[in-house]
């Protein structure tokens, strides 16, 4: 008996523990623009799954019901179609030493529109919303790009670092949104949204377009990803092979990559700024990089309109 409540009391707990974890990741957590020192601490973070409720996962339970009485080839197909809508069924979630949700993932792996996975050693897009601390001052999309042409990740790997402006809110997955099309929608920080093909991580919807993976075999002349923002705030993007895009480097290792600037996009304008103008930590490759600009206005004042010459207030943006 005494075995069998602590059983019980193991699985209320995890329950508790998943459910904190989905509230955090599916409901906005608004910042105001009112600086706060931000004084991040190095620490680890930590991979979870949580089950997102939702018609994908009404679909997935059903389907294993029906396994019992199937063998065979039917049982195999059903495995595998329960398999792939699974995909669709749980989030995956980021979470610092202190519990707290700090990161969305989505990953493409499979063969898509945007992933050919042509590649001997398969080949990967995923994009990691990050929000370090749950602090306003360090939100930004990491997108890692496998190519898996060699196996080696020096080789292989293409990293781009965007951060949006404005910041307002931490990005989450809206789960109000209909399911039933197998789409998940992330709100980021603009309050602007992406829409996610929820089986295939494909970009299907919202405010950024993606491109399909270039497979150019020579990893000195493959394309970062392609993106473009359409929406009404700023986009800043770094990208760089096999290393931290916000750093700044000496030498480069693909002929697309700016080793020392950041380049900030809005409704057709671009601009190329010193990535030491963005991050702080930029030339010390042995800490982590961080945004400087504690609030939106700070980062039109002292970077966007003397450097860009935009002219842009806050009002613009929203």
């Amino acid at each position: 008996m005494e075995k069998l409540f602590i059983t019980l009391l193991f699985l209320v707990s995890l329950s508790t523990f998943a459910q904190s974890h989905y509230e955090q990741a599916t409901n906005p957590e608004y910042k105001p623009d009112i600086p706060d020192a931000y004084n991040p601490q190095p620490y680890g973070t930590g991979s979870r799954v949580v089950k997102a409720n939702g018609y994908i996962c009404n679909q997935v339970d059903e389907l294993r019901a029906k396994l019992p009485g199937l063998s065979g080839q039917e049982r195999m197909d059903l495995i595998s179609e329960i398999n792939r809508l699974s995909n669709g069924c749980y989030l995956n979630i980021k979470v610092n030493e202190n519990d707290k949700v700090v990161g969305l993932e989505f990953e493409n792996e499979t063969k898509n529109a945007i992933n050919p996975r042509t590649a001997e050693h398969g080949s990967t897009r995923t994009y990691s919303f990050e929000f370090a601390d749950r602090s306003k001052q360090d939100m930004n999309l990491h997108i890692t790009e496998n190519s898996g042409l060699s196996g080696l990740m020096s080789h292989d790997l293409l990293e781009t670092k965007i951060v949006f402006v404005p910041r307002r809110v931490l990005p989450y997955v809206d789960m109000n949104h209909d399911l039933v099309d197998c789409v998940q929608k992330v709100i980021l920080p603009t309050e602007e949204y992406i829409l996610f093909d929820a089986i295939t991580k494909e970009i299907i919807g919202g405010v950024l377009e993606e491109e399909a993976m270039d497979m150019e075999v020579s990893r000195h002349n493959r394309k970062f990803a392609g993106l473009e923002y359409t929406g009404n705030g700023i986009m800043i993007r770094a990208d760089r092979r096999a290393g931290t895009p916000e750093h700044t480097y000496n030498v480069s290792y693909n002929v697309n990559e700016k080793i020392k600037h950041a380049t900030l996009t809005r409704k057709g304008m671009s601009c190329d700024v010193p990535k030491n103008m963005i991050w702080e930590n930029t030339e010390n490759a042995d800490k982590s990089a961080f945004f400087k600009y504690q609030t939106d206005q700070e980062f039109l004042d002292r970077v966007v309109n003397p450097l860009c010459g935009w002219n842009l207030t806050m009002d613009d943006l929203i």
